[in-house]
């Protein structure tokens, strides 16, 4: 009987003990999952700040591009404009 009773005890010790692991094996897995989870978030949150300073910077050139096509575009008027003057001059000159 002795050892019956030592048997139930051991059983009803492992059983104790499964169910401690048990729950410690799902609190670090929740614990992982949460840690994931967080990593995921502020990794987005980095791929959202370098969408939006590439945005930003795409932007900053398109008006630098604008501003050197207007000034190109002026500076082709006025050698245009010379050019028509200095072709006018020729044509008055006596041959």
């Amino acid at each position: 009987m002795k050892i019956a009773l030592k048997q139930v005890l051991l059983a009803g010790m492992t059983a104790f003990a499964l169910a401690a692991c048990s729950q410690t094996t799902k609190e670090q897995t929740n614990e992982a999952a949460q840690s994931a989870a967080d990593d995921t978030t502020a990794n987005a949150q980095k791929a959202g700040d370098a969408v939006e300073n590439a945005a930003d910077n795409t932007a900053a050139a398109m008006d630098r591009a604008g501003e050197n096509a207007e000034a190109a575009a002026a500076n082709a008027r006025q050698n245009t404009g010379e050019a028509l003057e200095e072709a006018g001059r020729d044509m008055q000159k006596p041959k």
